[in-house]
């Protein structure tokens, strides 16, 4: 039972009995077709046969058959005496060409037959090949004219009321028209299920075929699901729907992969951030225990603790905020703010660093109204500026600017530094990493400041780039969005 409930085994169901509802139509419909075909070339043959007889007892030609519903002629031939009519038809069934005359022998007759009879007697006066029990038509009114059809069996008649008082019907065997029709029948119905057989079997294979991606994004799945991140769907039809699905799937499989490998990497480097001031800690509280002596000895071993330890609280509150930026739980408070006079305040706070190294600041704040939460904003402004001037060189210089451009508030911090190489700049948001590891970790950073820089612009729908060559500095471009409805 779970077989049938496949999406391949009700494709196949549903193909099939489209396919077998089309086949029966079209065989009725060509049975019919082709019965009523054999039925009116009978028809009208047994019209020319009965007319033949009127023809010939008239003198001209015979009277058209009657119409369903049509009004019967105004001037109906009389009925005249027996003898006369005798007369008249051993004349004319003297005078039958040979042709017709063979249609009626019993060895030729093919199931042809013609019966004739007086108005005013029961049994008939000619027969040709008939049966015995052929019934005589009767005359319903004295207006009855014209040929007239029915039907006895496997027999068709046709009739007609002859002047003189007589009626001759003229009648064929459909037997053996029935036995081809039902043979035709029959190889409609072989046909059809041949047909049918190779449409299944034609539609199972296009359908194997059609959701073999199906197929295939589900073995991926499952060996990602297992571990193997490395897996991918493999496909060649990229432009049918399944193929673009893939595609999709492959790319959402790639950033899962990137973010587990991102995720490893962060959990490693935490971990080492995290182990160097604690084994600082742990050395000079050892020593301490093991050293004999007062406060005043053991000081410089707790000020190396104090340090260990602030860089440590620095390092995990670092790590809480982006994990709360990450989460979504952080508490945003959506202001209409001045981007030039936040950006102003931050500045005021970094200048001490940047003259203790000799670094000029250049402003050019022009009003820039934002609308954001301040203390993100704040430490946007704070980490991009303190950045500039820890990675740059003494006796430097770092431009802070913003502007309004047509769809965006534009800050730009730029320092004229060392700069950064070209393979490190699509790594330079990550959690951690370093493009000079030893400079970062002397100036006491950990590879997070950007990090959260760049998610605290992701959570205000603005956008964060950066431009850098080596020997020239480096430029950071933070563009927020001007509409309101865009700040969560």
């Amino acid at each position: 039972m779970k077989r049938f409930r496949s999406m391949r085994w009700r494709l196949q169901f549903w193909h099939g009995l489209l396919l077998a509802l089309v086949l029966i139509v079209a065989g009725v419909t060509a049975f019919e077709y082709a019965r009523s075909a054999v039925i009116s070339s009978t028809d009208a043959e047994l019209e020319r046969r009965a007319g033949f007889f009127d023809q010939m007892m008239r003198g001209r030609p015979p009277p058209p058959p009657i119409a369903p519903g049509a009004p019967l002629p105004a001037n109906p031939p009389p009925l005249r005496g027996g003898p006369q009519f005798r007369v008249s038809l051993e004349r004319v069934l003297g005078s039958l060409p040979p042709g017709e005359q063979a249609a009626y022998a019993p060895e030729s007759s093919s199931g042809w037959y013609y019966v004739i009879w007086l108005h005013t007697e029961a049994a008939p006066i000619r027969s040709a090949n008939a049966p015995a029990d052929v019934p005589k038509p009767q005359r319903f009114a004295p207006r009855d004219h014209g040929l007239h059809h029915r039907a006895r069996g496997d027999l068709r008649e046709t009739f007609i009321f002859l002047p003189q008082g007589g009626i001759a019907l003229v009648g064929h065997d459909m037997t053996s028209e029935y036995r081809s029709l039902r043979r035709f029948a029959w190889f409609l119905a072989a046909g059809g299920a041949g047909i049918l057989a190779l449409g299944l079997l034609v539609g199972r294979w296009l359908v194997i075929r059609a959701l073999r991606p199906i197929q295939d994004i589900s073995n991926a799945a499952v060996k990602i699901a297992e571990g193997d991140l490395k897996e991918r769907i493999r496909t060649r039809d990229t432009d049918s729907e399944l193929g673009q699905l893939t595609e999709v799937l492959n790319t959402t499989f790639a950033r899962l992969e990137s973010s587990f490998a991102q995720q490893a990497r962060f959990t490693a480097d935490a971990a080492h951030e995290l182990r160097t001031p604690v084994s600082i800690v742990l050395t000079h509280t050892q020593s301490a225990l093991q050293t004999p002596g007062g406060l005043e000895e053991h000081r410089e071993s707790f000020a190396a603790c104090q340090r260990a330890a602030q860089r440590m609280r620095a390092l995990i509150e670092s790590l809480l905020q982006l994990a709360r930026l990450d989460s979504g739980e952080r508490s945003m408070k959506p202001a209409h703010l001045d981007l030039a006079e936040r950006t102003a305040d931050c500045v005021d706070l970094l200048r001490p660093i940047a003259d203790a190294r000799g670094i000029t600041l250049h402003l050019d704040l022009r009003a820039t109204p934002i609308q954001g939460d301040a203390g993100e904003i704040d430490q946007i402004v704070t980490n991009l500026v303190a950045n500039a001037i820890h990675h740059n060189v003494d006796q430097g210089e770092v431009r802070v600017a913003t502007r309004v451009e047509p769809d965006a508030a534009v800050l730009e911090v730029s320092d004229k530094g060392p700069g950064i190489a070209a393979q490190h700049l699509p790594h330079l948001f990550d959690r951690f990493y370093r493009a000079d590891a030893s400079r970062s970790r002397a100036s006491g950073g950990a590879g997070l400041g950007l990090a959260i820089v760049k998610a605290a612009v992701v959570a205000h729908h603005g956008t964060l780039s950066v431009q850098s060559e080596l020997g020239h500095g480096s430029a950071f471009t933070v563009r927020f969005p001007l509409k309101p409805g865009q700040i969560r």
